[in-house]
């Protein structure tokens, strides 16, 4: 996609009161399907607009800082135990999940969303537009955001929307749906379900084959932020989403 076809679609503004009830109304969903969280004030959003009658078009939420109280950010770090016996000729390296709050003081795009009748390369533009956006928030404040900016990306799920990172996971500490603790709890949802979840070190060979294949990979609803996210330098930062085990990527900032 071009520099000039990126900077062409819609017309940047502020968020204004009527959005929310324009976004509710159309159905709008982050990218595990979840609603958006519109009570977040209103500076955090930045929003693209259709030029000839105002509409939104796509939105993001930038948060300056992660893992604030009361309600920590928890993630996933993906890390690696080696087992080994010269004598035995052993020698095995084991990928590991192991949670916590690395990204605690780090900023965020959240909220990543798209009016749903946008196509994929329009979706991939618009995010784009707004993700510079933030960047540039960013640098004309830099004192009030963190070293390093983080994008969570959904990870793969299926036509019915479950996740198997989470039926191979998750489920076996929380036995409800997701999808609707998401619902009533919004962002708080996986900070409580990260009071259920084990401490200890977990070694990605116990989980189902199905829950391994997924591990950091980004699922379709992710893809249009992955490639804006990927054409600004964003990059894996070795953490995953704790509820569908989706990537989190980083942008240095300093």
């Amino acid at each position: 996609m071009s520099a000039a076809a990126a900077t062409d679609f819609g017309r940047l503004r502020p968020w204004r009161a009527e959005d929310a009830a324009h976004i509710r109304a159309a159905g709008w969903r982050n990218q595990t399907g979840a609603a958006l969280q519109l009570e977040a004030p209103a500076e955090q959003w930045l929003l693209l607009a259709d030029p000839e009658d105002e509409r939104p078009l796509a939105c993001l939420r930038l948060v300056a800082r992660l893992g604030q109280a009361p309600l920590p950010r928890y993630s996933y770090h993906l890390g690696q135990i080696v087992h080994a016996a010269a004598e035995l000729g052993l020698f095995r390296a084991q990928p590991t999940l192991l949670l916590g709050n690395d990204h605690t003081g780090e900023s965020e795009l959240a909220d990543l969303a798209c009016a749903p009748e946008l196509d994929a390369a329009q979706q991939q533009t618009a995010l784009l537009r707004l993700m510079r956006a933030a960047l540039e928030t960013m640098a004309a404040h830099p004192e009030r955001y963190g070293r390093q900016l983080l994008v969570e990306l959904a990870g793969p799920r299926d036509a019915s929307g479950a996740s198997p990172f989470w039926q191979g996971l998750g489920a076996h500490f929380f036995s409800g749906d997701p999808a609707a603790a998401e619902a009533r709890l919004g962002e708080a949802w996986r900070s409580h379900l990260a009071a259920l979840l084990p401490r200890q070190t977990l070694y990605l060979s116990f989980l189902s084959p199905e829950a391994q294949a997924v591990v950091g990979q980004v699922g379709d609803a992710g893809r249009a932020a992955a490639a804006a996210a990927a054409s600004l330098g964003f990059a894996d930062s070795s953490h995953v989403r704790i509820d569908d085990g989706g990537p989190v990527w980083g942008l240095r900032l300093r």
